[in-house]
């Protein structure tokens, strides 16, 4: 007991540490299941499944894989590679092993409405659905104590990447503040370094921010070693987004660098909060498809991440979902009363003065031909579903995300990149997972059906490996139905 109360103490100098944590629990499983405190170790084995491994392009058929605490320890050919005795053993004919899949922009209900904390039910649903590693991307106490209560497995769920409270210029609504409130340099120099203390993984930026407080989160953030990611605001503008090589979200700004020189509207288009303003969907009728080129050269040179959430932008405003589709979507079930009042009255907010059907044709259009071009260039995008938005719910979403990928004319194989080894790339983590291989974490799904012959095949789940855990398709049911107390 002294020995491991030894490791106990060394363990909370570190645990803050991206992946320490998870890495440490799968350590102290080993070592105190020797000294006899714990049950055995888990032993699984999948096999003759056909392996989309993400490392390279293409299929590995016939495999056998091997996984013991939560780790990949070997993997090959079916019939050459040993099954260990005492193994459970899961039959993969027909079945298809890809990496669990990222959520590189998510939130939880807790911002919303009343404010009720069901973190821990909304992980379920994200589990139920294959994600095995979500970014929280606007910061609360709350989702840090979620953050360690999966990695020590009292909680099941994803792995969890919490940035700090959203950076804010001023904050208009009322209610809980998710958000530092940073009128100066000064203001925001402080709060990044507090976030940084406080363990958050990133720093957040959103509305309002003007250029000095801007300059000075970036100055801040880089002294303390954290990546900045999020909006970029009409008092920024993209270029010096660009120049600070911020990870973006929504594509920001991006939309308005295909605006003729001599803008319209002072070059502020569609993006961000603008959306929401009828003048700013004037300029849509501006928009210079030729510029796009440019553009993907100018992000390429920044050597940065985007997230584009096209689907929550389509699904909202560019193309819409009838009541009738609302209704009927798998996860409206999973939406707290408490707020679809809200959400029904910010969809008619919007609809009763929607742009023409023109013009949100062409943003359409333009969004998917942007993110289609910056793939192509080798800029490397990230799936994030920005849910639960509207009428969004986490997990669920994130497969229509893929979707939309595939439809803006990226490849199967290039679409499931954005939801495994991008991600883990961008987060430093893709040693350990993010793709399928002897010595990764067992971060993995196993489908029904093959996803590079269709992309929304990544919603046949038949079990997902998740945190030393297997979940059976029952299993998994058992978490969505355990969570639908949130709808209620």
């Amino acid at each position: 007991m002294a020995d491991s109360r030894c490791i106990l103490s060394c363990a909370k100098r570190n645990l803050m540490e991206p992946g320490v944590l998870r890495k440490f629990t799968l350590l102290l499983f080993i070592i105190l299941s020797a000294a006899g405190y714990a049950q055995e170790p888990s032993l699984y084995v999948v096999n003759n499944v056909t392996v989309i491994p993400m490392s390279q392009e293409g299929t590995l058929v016939h495999q056998t894989v091997v996984i013991r605490d939560g780790l990949i320890v070997s993997m090959g050919s079916a019939g050459r590679v040993k099954i260990p005795e005492g193994a459970a053993v899961i039959d993969g004919t027909g079945k298809f092993l890809i990496p669990g899949l990222f959520d590189m922009h998510a939130h939880f209900f807790y911002e919303q409405g009343p404010n009720v904390n069901t973190c821990e039910e909304e992980l379920k649903i994200m589990l139920a659905n294959g994600l095995t590693t979500t970014r929280i991307i606007c910061g609360d106490p709350a989702y840090l104590q979620a953050r360690n209560m999966v990695r020590t497995g009292q909680w099941s769920g994803p792995e969890l990447y919490v940035t700090s409270p959203q950076f804010v210029g001023k904050w208009p609504w009322s209610g809980k503040v998710f958000a530092a409130i940073c009128t100066t340099p000064e203001e925001a120099t402080t709060a990044v370094r507090r976030f940084k203390e406080e363990g958050y993984d990133e720093i957040k930026i959103t509305f309002m921010v003007t250029r000095d407080v801007y300059d000075a989160i970036i100055a801040a953030a880089r002294a303390t070693g954290m990546k900045v990611t999020g909006h970029v605001g009409p008092l920024v503008k993209l270029p010096r987004a660009l120049e600070a090589r911020q990870q973006i979200e929504h594509m920001d700004e991006f939309i308005d660098m295909l605006l003729p020189d001599t803008t319209h509207n002072h070059g502020q288009s569609v993006s961000d909060m603008n959306i929401w303003r009828e003048k700013a969907w004037a300029t849509v009728d501006h928009l210079d498809e030729s510029r796009i080129p440019a553009l993907v050269q100018r992000v390429k040179q920044a050597a940065i991440y985007v997230t584009p959430t096209n689907f929550f932008f389509f699904s909202s405003f560019g193309e819409g979902m009838t009541e009738e589709q609302i209704r009927s979507r798998p996860d409206y079930a999973f939406i707290p009363e408490a707020i679809k009042g809200e959400r029904w009255s910010i969809r008619s907010r919007y609809w009763q003065k929607a742009p023409s059907p023109e013009r949100r044709k062409k943003y359409v259009h333009l969004r998917k031909k942007m993110t289609y071009e910056l793939w192509k260039g080798g800029v490397k995008l990230m799936a994030g579903s920005d849910s639960p938005e509207w009428f969004l719910v986490q997990g669920f979403s994130i497969h229509e995300e893929l979707e939309t990928f595939v439809k803006a004319g990226l490849t199967p194989w290039a679409a499931l990149q954005t939801a495994t080894v991008n991600p883990a790339a961008y987060l430093g983590i893709s040693g350990r997972t993010g793709s399928v291989g002897p010595g990764k974490e067992a971060d993995l799904i196993l489908l029904d059906k093959n996803p590079m012959e269709d992309i929304r095949n990544t919603r046949a789940i038949r079990g997902v490996f998740v945190n030393g855990k297997f979940f059976d398709r029952e299993q998994l049911d058992d978490l969505l139905a355990a969570a639908r107390v949130i709808g209620r």
